[in-house]
């Protein structure tokens, strides 16, 4: 029976994409993380003034869907949630979304890191038993 080339399973993505896939994560997380802190780190004029403002708005006369993003998010550091609905009404649900990716890039950095530490421990151990077989068949023999 032949199957149609849509019923074929995808194949199975390769360790090297996993990587990638992985390392771009990291990397782009990395990146959401500064813009998460920068308004705790810099003043908000210092903010304002290293965001352009888009062309968009003055090209097509609306807004685009970032636009008031950055006063936004300087708002939420603030509190001032109000002001940050005002200022863009999906700053809070992006912020919320930026956080969640936060989250979940911490627990996978901490499993990562207990899965090493667990098999640096478990190795020297697993070593000195093999070892310790090795010259009690040696002395039997």
């Amino acid at each position: 029976m032949h199957t149609l080339p849509s019923m074929r399973k995808a194949p199975m993505p390769t360790r090297e994409t996993k990587v990638a896939l992985t390392s771009s994560w990291l990397i782009i997380s990395s990146i959401l993380l500064i813009i998460i802190l920068s308004p705790y780190v810099w003043s908000d004029e210092a903010l304002l003034s290293a965001s352009e403002v888009l062309q968009f708005q003055h090209l097509n006369q609306e807004r685009c869907p970032l636009c008031g993003m950055t006063r936004a998010f300087i708002a939420i550091s603030r509190g001032d949630l109000d002001g940050a609905i005002d200022f863009n009404r999906w700053s809070i649900a992006l912020y919320q979304i930026l956080l969640a990716n936060e989250l979940l890039v911490s627990l996978f950095l901490i499993s990562r890191v207990r899965r090493l530490s667990c098999s640096i421990v478990r190795r020297p151990v697993v070593n000195l038993a093999r070892q310790q077989k090795r010259r009690e068949n040696r002395a039997v023999a």
